[in-house]
Formats: structure tokens, sequence, C-alpha cells
């Protein structure tokens, strides 16, 4: 009976601590529940602020270095190269320009057939992907002399849009010579997205600014883009 008298004897000297106690852990299991999440969103949000003024002084560059660009030579460097290399399939386009090719060159055209080339398909071997380009095969066959051909061909490469020489035969009777050619000419879709903002803008290089030099010396065509005139009931009119 004395122990137990003497343990609320030593509850009773405590008591005075023990109130002050149990508010401190309350406060505490509180900031742990409540102002916790608070704290990890308010350093989530410094976080973001922090990447946000990154990326900002990353454009600011770029503005900066692109700035100092001269406008009117970059979009004439653009129109171009999409002269050379358009973003998307022209088939009126590319019958005007050989039409007027073979007129330019005293050839007479027999038959012109433009056929949709091969496209890489997101199957496709990823170095095969890389290789191929949206494409028309364009077939034709003409008659004239063996100087003039020389100098059509030569033109084919040579005048926008890009166009290359697959295949030639030629058949000679006399002076006046029959010839069938079948040429392809390429596309380049425009990208989907300007990239990362993080990523650095890097100068055109030597390499590249000879290859523009060679495009910039081809010559656009003077023709329109209208279809020629096909006969009704024609079931393929790009096919002369």
């Amino acid at each position: 009976m004395k122990l137990e008298v003497g343990k609320l004897s030593e509850l009773s000297k405590h008591r005075s601590y023990l109130f002050p106690g149990v508010v401190v852990i309350l406060i505490l299991v509180s900031a742990m529940t409540i102002l916790k999440p608070k704290l990890n969103d308010l350093l989530e949000t410094r976080r973001g602020l922090a990447k946000q003024k990154q990326e900002l002084a990353q454009l600011t560059q770029k503005v900066a270095l692109l700035e100092g660009y001269d406008q009117n030579e970059l979009n004439t460097r653009v129109n171009q190269i999409l002269k050379v290399l358009p973003t998307e399939k022209d088939g009126p386009l590319i019958l005007a320009t050989v039409r007027s090719l073979v007129a330019d060159y005293d050839l007479e055209l027999e038959s012109l057939n433009v056929e949709v080339g091969e496209i890489a398909t997101e199957a496709a071997e990823p170095k095969r992907k890389e290789e191929l380009l949206p494409s028309l095969s364009i077939k034709l066959s003409v008659t004239g002399s063996l100087d003039n051909l020389y100098n059509f061909l030569e033109a084919v490469e040579s005048t926008t849009p890009l166009m290359m020489i697959d295949l030639v035969s030629v058949n000679r009777e006399g002076t006046t010579i029959e010839s069938s050619i079948q040429l392809s000419t390429y596309y380049l879709a425009a990208p989907k997205d300007i990239g990362k903002v993080g990523r650095q803008i890097t100068p055109i290089t030597s390499e590249e600014e000879e290859v523009y030099q060679k495009l910039s010396r081809y010559q656009s065509p003077s023709v329109g883009t209208s279809l020629p005139y096909v006969g009704s009931g024609k079931e393929n009119p790009f096919t002369l």
C-alpha cells in the first residue's frame, strides 16, 4: 500500500510536464501529416521555377544567336531548298516540268507516266528507313537528236525539283533516236517539332554550306502547275 502511494506521489510530481509533452507530440504529428506535403509542394514549385528560368535563359540565348543571321538571306536559302526538295509531292508540277524541258530541247514526247514511289514505314529497318525518302517515279519516252537528248538529261539534273536519272535506253535509226528514260524525284517531309528547348543551335558547317551552294545552282522551270489536258475516260490522269 505504501508502494502505490509512493507511485502516485511520483506521478503527481511530473503531472505539470505531462500536458505540455502531449501538446508537443500532437504538434509534431500535425506537422508531419499537414505541413510536410505543403512543404514538398513548395519545394517542387521552386524546382519548376528554376527549370523554367533555365529554359528562358536558353531561349534568350537562341534568340540572340538567330538575330545575328540576316533574315532575307535565310528566307532566300529556305525557299531555294524547298524548291529543290519540297515537303509535299506535286505530280502536276513534275509533269509540267518534264514536258517543258522536253520542249526546250526540241524533243518529241511520246509517252509520260508518273507513279508514286516507295515510302519508308515505321516497321522498316532503322537503317533502311533513314535512306528512303518519299518519291515519284517518272517514265517517259522521247524522240529527237542525240545532242538534244544529252542536253535534256543534263538539264533534268539541274532543274527544280530534284530529279535523278535512274535508267536511259537509246534506239537509233539514222539521225533520229528514240529513248526511254526513268527518273526519280524526291521529297522530304517537314519535321514534326522544332526540337527541345535545351537543344543547341548548331552553326552551318562548311560541308552544309558546300551542299547549299550546289543546290543554289538549280534553276526553277518557268512552268505552271496545271495538269496537261487528258481526254474523258482516262483512268490514270498521270499517264499520257
